[in-house]
């Protein structure tokens, strides 16, 4: 499989969005992180609007975006356990 510049653009654009989110609510808004997989999942639709209903991409948007989201909320769950702790 060859790497062409779109695919390595919609992976970038798979895994900046979640980090940033969750950075940033961990930085200035803990309490309210558990929010940050919903907006992840907002911007997946945003972003990727056109692969989410092109029907030759779908299955494997629909995988990729839920492995992204079960991360991002592995994530920020556990900030929000260990925030909850302190």
């Amino acid at each position: 499989m060859e790497l062409t510049p779109t695919l390595i653009l919609n992976l970038a654009l798979l895994i900046v969005p979640p980090v940033v989110l969750v950075l940033v609510f961990r930085q200035w808004l803990a309490r309210h992180i558990r929010w940050t997989v919903a907006l992840t999942a907002l911007c997946d639709v945003l972003l990727f609007w056109d692969e989410l209903f092109y029907y030759e991409s779908f299955g494997l948007f629909a995988v990729l975006i839920l492995v992204q989201l079960a991360a991002t909320g592995a994530a920020a769950f556990r900030i929000y356990n260990k925030q909850r702790k302190d």
